[in-house]
């Protein structure tokens, strides 16, 4: 007679991905076990779609107030007539218009990169699980880096009207960040800071929980793996900064 096995405790993946926010311990606890990413994805996604909904007509100030600075500094667009020239803003500006809806591309290729480096860190501190673990965990954490980041922009922008975003430096100061501190900064360099923001170190914060909790590595690991993540973020953003 064979013996049975119990069965795999079944897991509401809409509770686990709350309980990131709100009690993050037993939600890593709860994904080292039972790994869940089907809600938190869809949740994140619904959260930055509506941010970014929101955030599109400041965005779409900040480029048209910049346009003749970026037409000045690249010559490609420089050496275009002005018919040209306004063609290319009025196709910018139309990717910008309906960008919320692709959101969800972003927020797979910021998951992927969040779970690329807690693998490695993972593997430094030999920990003990494995990619759909860290993965899951990743999505999960989504929820506050993406979803929760989105709506607060949203909602900045939201409060200080569009006409008050000049350039994509201000887009970058809207959430309190480190590129507060440096005023004068170059886009690349704001970029970079405004990965240091409120709920960039929440995120960085939940990381460290995830490699310690999921992964069962050192808090040293753990804490470097959640800076790494928010380093790699910050050179994304300015190598994409425009």
């Amino acid at each position: 007679m064979g013996v049975s096995t119990p069965a795999a405790p079944k897991v509401n993946g809409a509770t686990t991905a709350f309980n990131v926010i709100v009690a993050p311990r037993e939600a890593f606890e709860t994904l080292r076990t039972a790994p869940t990413w089907g809600w938190a994805l869809l949740i994140a996604f619904v959260l930055t779609a509506i941010g970014q909904y929101l955030v599109t007509p400041a965005t779409i100030h900040a480029v048209q107030a910049s346009w003749p600075a970026q037409v000045a500094a690249n010559p490609s667009l420089a050496g275009m007539t002005p018919e040209q020239q306004q063609r290319a803003l009025n196709v910018s500006v139309s990717f910008i218009r309906w960008a919320w809806i692709f959101s969800i591309i972003s927020l797979f290729i910021g998951c992927f990169v969040t779970t690329i480096v807690m693998v490695i860190f993972k593997a430094i501190g030999r920990g003990d699980a494995g990619f759909k673990q860290l993965w899951c965990a990743a999505v999960n954490i989504s929820i506050v880096s993406f979803g929760v980041y989105s709506i607060l922009a949203g909602l900045v922008a939201m409060v200080r009207g569009a006409a008050s975003y000049n350039s994509t430096a201000d887009a970058y100061r809207a959430i309190p960040s480190l590129a507060w501190l440096v005023p004068g900064a170059g886009l690349k360099t704001v970029a970079f800071l405004a990965a240091f923001n409120v709920t960039g170190i929440w995120s960085a914060v939940l990381i460290s929980m995830a490699l310690i909790y999921v992964a069962r590595t050192s808090k040293g690991v753990a804490a470097a793996c959640g800076v790494a993540v928010l380093v790699v973020s910050g050179a994304l953003l300015a190598a994409f900064a425009r």
